[in-house]
């Protein structure tokens, strides 16, 4: 008998299928099965018992998770007295800068003696596969208002809010506000050179048939923000970063209609850190 096969009858326990349990884990489903049937005959008996959809535990199951949950409870409290107590969270440039003062406070008041390590990507999807992999403990990223949430698939998920993406214009260009969507094809656009959001533009635009006047493109959010300052284009961003660091001579326009997307903090639930435990429990 081992921690790791008491973990995946843990499980199994909470998820109701073994399917379910090994995406859960991020193992083979045989190779759950072959833990759970080496744990059963350890003890002697059968821990789980099925209803012809999904798997639930027997008395002797019940019991085994119980002794299992506080034996896991005991390790990680061993664990944690060398725990560096580090948050790595992996988030894009934009919603690193949105949303980590907003976790760290909630970690310091959980657990004062944790940091954070912020480490930026590109885009949502890396965002996971940093997270998926171990590198990171969570991630931050944005989906969609009323769009699926393919790329958390497997993963834990926790609502930080909702982000609105709003138009910063130089206080010289006359624009109506709330700005309806195919206005925009009229107007001198600063957009990023590459990568995820330059993709999401483009196919925001091929949506709206809209073929944007782009004046310049580059990937470093301090240049376009200067460019807007000095009056030579728009360019799009949070309402959040917009209030909170405003840029000279620029004002904020609204879309019409608005475009928002779902913030979400991601996670592996396997994770045994007390940090990241931490970090949810203090989430409204």
């Amino acid at each position: 008998m081992n921690l790791q096969q008491l973990s995946y009858l843990i499980a199994v326990i909470e998820h109701g299928t073994m399917t379910a349990a090994a995406r859960a884990l991020h193992i083979s489903q045989p190779a759950l099965g072959r833990a759970v049937r080496a744990l059963e005959r350890e003890v002697g008996t059968s821990l789980l018992a099925s209803d012809g959809q999904r798997l639930h535990p027997t008395p002797a199951g019940l019991a085994v998770a119980s002794h299992a949950r506080a034996i896991s409870g005991h390790i990680a409290d061993i664990l944690s007295l060398g725990e560096s107590r580090e948050l790595v969270l992996a988030a894009t440039p934009t919603l690193g800068a949105g949303t980590a003062p907003r976790l760290l406070r909630v970690l310091t008041e959980q657990c004062p003696t944790a940091t954070v390590s912020l480490v930026r990507r590109d885009g949502p999807a890396d965002v996971a596969a940093m997270v998926r992999s171990g590198q990171a403990m969570a991630g931050v990223v944005e989906l969609p208002a009323d769009g699926r949430a393919d790329l958390a698939d497997g993963l834990g998920t926790a609502a930080l809010g909702r982000r609105e993406i709003v138009l910063l214009c130089p206080v010289g260009i006359p624009v109506r506000t709330p700005l309806p969507h195919e206005d925009l094809g009229g107007l001198p656009l600063i957009v990023p050179a590459s990568g995820h959001r330059r993709s999401q533009l483009d196919l925001w635009f091929a949506e709206l048939g809209i073929r944007p006047r782009v004046v310049c493109e580059t990937d470093e959010r301090l240049a376009w923000e200067h460019m807007v300052g000095t009056g030579l284009g728009c360019a799009f961003t949070d309402r959040w970063h917009a209030e909170h660091a405003p840029v000279r001579n620029t004002r904020i326009v609204e879309l019409a209609p608005p475009v928002r997307t779902r913030v979400k903090l991601l996670y592996r639930e396997d994770n045994p850190s007390r940090t990241l435990r931490a970090l949810l429990e203090g989430l409204p």
